[in-house]
């Protein structure tokens, strides 16, 4: 039950628990640590068995919502108090004993909790249980075990657990005791920027005596920044340390002013930060390059490792890593497309197949460009290479500017490094293949804008997308099922892009219209009536959908025994409507409308994810809260109408107002914007639609590997690659892929939990977003995507298939994609982590008329449902008005 730190073993988790795991690495690593043993699980659980109402407490626990405080706060002491009533077991206190004093009784010791969900690479569990610093004397140093033992249960911890996953029944404590060290200085070293997460930069935290003065904020610590491929010294912020807390002889610690001319001094010198750094680098290469964060003493002249684990806050970096010897810049490629959520290992695989635009066959990737890399089981696009070039890179900050202002905003803090502007140019193969597929834009685009009968354009654009899906059917299933219909599917999926020529002309033409007219408008009284255009634009296929998710509520809503059953109803079993008064009507309208649109779903860039066809629960459950709601029938169209006539409106009265020489080009530019950039959404309508056929290829792959006992379940193929399923589907004998997968779904499941970052370094480097300065205190910023100010009740919805959105609520969401639209019916306002001027919740909220600040980072943890805010959509500003009630 006693383990030495020099005696634990590498895979010890379980024994010692996170903290002794890794003190006893860097013991046997020859670190400086002073000494010390673990008491272990075994002795942990030895301890609780003695606590007969032990188990009953656990059921309590394990029924507890993870967002009741008051529940945690109340059961974690009644749990202590259980635990603190029962004696440490004889054999324990022996062995504790026998082992204290090999150490040396005369000494004191830090007696340190270290549970088996702690200091792991994927949470830390930091401070979540106790420790107890210069215990001297046997009898305090069995108290301080057992308290520890019973820390396991503080109601920080128990929350901590149930929010990440962590099983109170799985979890087990051992505890570290270790000999104290006496320092003159201590403090944190981060082998990382745990604010920026640059990998080359190593920040170091320091403050005089023991450390628990800074970690508890008593004191305002030094702060070092050191460049770690120089060693020199980014900077220095030397701060105001008012304390120190430092051992008593007798046991226990004591708070002592700082001499006054001490408090401002530097408690590092450049000597002393200079090796420091050098050991904080050894402990990283130690673990394999992982950042570490260390806790350190000086003691004297000598340095003390007391802690390390590894920084959790910092998102992977983008792999593969630049083979040029330069920084690279990459871009979400999920914030582009309005999804955050990971992609599944098969969806990556595909869309890198996508990926660079302008080819037609995948051997015409040109050689060594990794256009598409992963982090954190999502893709970022490397832009790097287009913004080294004059021309391009001027057309990439004027797009950022008018659909992604806050990609140009942090962009510009970083482009210009002398790092980064070492990257290789873009390779004229990539050029080439961009350039053979939009030369005839330019001159499209001079077609549409002065030439084209503009009202024809949604139709030709249905007609588009309809030919193109069938040539893309066509294409797939002209091959034999199994390996020769993969390889063709995936064929035919390369070349999608080149719909782009025919596509970007009229989207390119609606927003340089838009943007004269905003341009010509600005200082006038008309400057309203230009954003106005944008409401009820004809031809968008979203839009479309949202108006027959309201046809089907409408054909809902007299029947209460058919909209109760839509909150049950499972997919097989739709059939069981029929049976119910006004069923019969209901399902034909929903088969016509699955027909359709049936192919969209929730995060629906990943091909890995249900489809409407495959689960139509979230799609009924939307149906039924529109239906709940008291409107009359048609009151979704007509409002629709309303808007449609108020953007006709707003067009008569720019003309009218435009002087008679330019009156026509006024026109064209507002029809240009009527028609134009409704067609928006038709790309991803004719993705969605070809990666259906590209889903419907794989599935029956993987049935067939099901049937032969390779995989468990179809769904298991979207965590292999696509060079995988043609392995397995080409040979009977290949490799086992059960291992493979069960890797990857648990990776899969951990990177629901980071926060992937918009522009990100090949350092791992997330420049900051730049802050209004007119931010009114407690606001949020971001950017405004519709104009106009509403104030309402926040509605934060995670996952819409779980929550319905009542009449005139703002919706605050991560993010929206077509899978979300039928929310925006009652939406009064819309808030949004991730987003541009185009994305889809920007667009649908201006079709809409409804008020929009999109990019705001973090507004799903910030804002709770309840309260009252404010969303300013022409200012890119959320204010809470008020909190929510109990």
């Amino acid at each position: 039950m006693i383990v030495p730190f020099s005696a634990t073993l590498p895979d010890d988790l379980a024994r010692v628990g996170g903290k002794g795991q890794n003190l006893g690495a860097l013991t046997r690593a020859g670190f400086p640590v002073p000494p010390g043993f673990c008491v272990t699980t075994a002795a942990y659980r030895r301890f609780v068995a003695g606590c007969p109402t032990f188990s009953a407490w656990l059921d309590r626990l394990d029924a507890l919502d993870p967002d009741d405080v008051a529940g945690a706060r109340e059961l974690g002491a009644a749990v202590r108090d259980a635990l603190l009533a029962v004696p440490l077991p004889e054999e324990v206190v022996g062995e504790i004993t026998t082992a204290h004093e090999s150490l040396g009784r005369e000494h004191a010791y830090a007696v340190r909790s270290s549970a088996t969900a702690e200091d792991l690479p994927g949470a830390s569990f930091a401070g979540q249980q106790d420790t107890y610093l210069n215990i001297r004397g046997g009898d305090e140093l069995l108290a301080a075990v057992r308290r520890c033992f019973a820390s396991l249960f503080t109601d920080r911890a128990i929350l901590y657990r149930a929010r990440n996953g962590f099983g109170h029944r799985q979890v087990a404590l051992a505890v570290v005791v270790q000999r104290m060290v006496v320092p003159d200085a201590s403090g944190i070293l981060f082998t990382a920027d745990p604010v920026t997460g640059h990998r080359g930069t190593l920040t170091i935290d320091a403050g005089y005596g023991l450390g628990e003065a800074l970690v508890g904020g008593l004191v305002t610590a030094d702060l070092y920044r050191v460049d770690r491929r120089t060693g020199a010294l980014k900077e220095l912020r030397v701060g105001d340390k008012q304390v120190a807390i430092r051992p008593v002889p007798g046991g226990g610690t004591v708070t002592e002013d700082v001499p006054e001319d001490r408090r401002r001094a530097r408690v590092l010198d450049d000597a002393a930060v200079a090796a420091l750094a050098d050991l904080g680098a050894r402990v990283e290469a130690h673990y394999g390059g992982v950042p570490q964060d260390l806790e350190w003493c000086l003691e004297g002249h000598r340095w003390w490792l007391v802690q390390a684990r590894p920084i959790t806050s910092l998102y992977p970096l983008p792999a593969p890593g630049p083979d040029d010897g330069a920084v690279h810049l990459y871009l979400s490629f999920g914030h582009a497309q309005n999804m955050t959520d990971p992609i599944t290992p098969m969806g990556r695989d595909l869309w890198r197949a996508v990926f660079p635009i302008g080819k037609t066959r995948m051997d015409e990737l040109p050689c060594g460009a990794t256009t598409m890399v992963d982090a954190g089981s999502r893709l970022f696009l490397d832009i790097t290479p287009v913004l080294r070039l004059g021309p391009t890179r001027r057309l990439m900050f004027r797009i950022f500017r008018a659909v992604y202002p806050d990609v140009g905003a942090r962009l510009a803090t970083l482009v210009d490094r002398p790092e980064i502007q070492a990257a290789a140019r873009p390779r004229p193969a990539a050029l080439g293949l961009f350039a053979r597929m939009m030369w005839r834009v330019p001159l499209d685009i001079a077609w549409v804008l002065l030439g084209a009968r503009l009202e024809d354009q949604p139709a030709w654009a249905d007609r588009m997308v309809a030919a193109r899906v069938a040539g893309f059917r066509r294409a797939v299933e002209a091959e034999p099922p199994g390996v020769a219909r993969l390889r063709a599917a995936r064929q035919a999926l390369t070349g999608l892009f080149q719909v782009l020529p025919e596509i970007a002309p009229r989207l390119v033409s609606g927003l340089l219209s838009l943007g004269r007219l905003r341009r010509r408008f600005a200082d006038s009284p008309y400057a309203a009536d230009v954003e106005a255009l944008q409401r009820g634009l004809v031809g968008n296929v979203t839009t479309e959908m949202d108006l027959r998710v309201g046809d089907l509520a409408d054909l809902a809503r007299p029947f209460p025994e058919l909209r109760a059953a839509l909150e049950h109803v499972r997919p097989g079993e739709l059939h069981r409507l029929r049976e119910l008064p006004g069923g019969p009507v209901f399902l034909d309208a929903l088969a016509a409308f699955l027909d359709r649109f049936g192919m969209r779903g929730q995060a629906e860039i990943d091909i890995g994810r249900p489809r409407w066809a495959d689960d139509p629960g979230l799609l009924l459950a939307s149906i039924r809260g529109i239906a709940a709601h008291g409107d009359a029938p048609g009151q979704h169209r007509r409002h629709f109408a309303t808007l449609q006539a108020e953007a006709e409106a707003a067009a008569q009265r720019l003309v009218a107002a435009a002087p008679a020489p330019v009156r026509w080009l006024v026109r064209r530019q507002v029809q240009c914007v009527r028609h134009c950039l409704g067609l928006r959404e038709h790309p991803k309508y004719l993705f969605v639609q070809c990666f259906e056929i590209v889903r419907s290829t794989v599935l029956a792959a993987a049935d067939a590997l099901v049937r032969a006992g390779r995989i468990a379940a179809a769904g298991d193929v979207w965590f292999l690659t696509y060079d995988e399923l043609l392995e397995l589907a080409a040979d009977a004998n290949a490799f086992d892929p059960r291992p493979r997968i069960v890797a990857r779904r648990a990776d899969h499941e951990h990177s629901r939990h980071l926060n992937p970052p918009l522009v990100v370094t090949s350092e791992g480097e997330v420049p900051a977003r730049p802050v209004p300065k007119d931010l009114p205190e407690g606001a949020i910023a971001g950017l405004g995507a519709s104009a106009g100010v509403v104030e309402g009740i926040a509605r934060v919805v995670l996952d819409p298939a779980a929550e319905v959105l009542r009449a005139g609520e703002i919706l605050v969401a991560p993010y929206t994609d077509p899978g979300w639209t039928p929310l925006f019916v009652h939406a009064a306002g819309l808030v949004c982590d991730v987003g541009g001027m185009m994305t889809h919740g920007s667009v649908i909220a201006r079709e809409y008329g409804i008020p929009a600040v999109v990019g705001v980072g973090d507004g799903t943890r910030r804002l709770k449902s309840g309260q009252r805010l404010r969303v300013d959509g022409g200012r890119g500003i959320v204010e809470v008005l008020a909190e929510a009630a109990p």
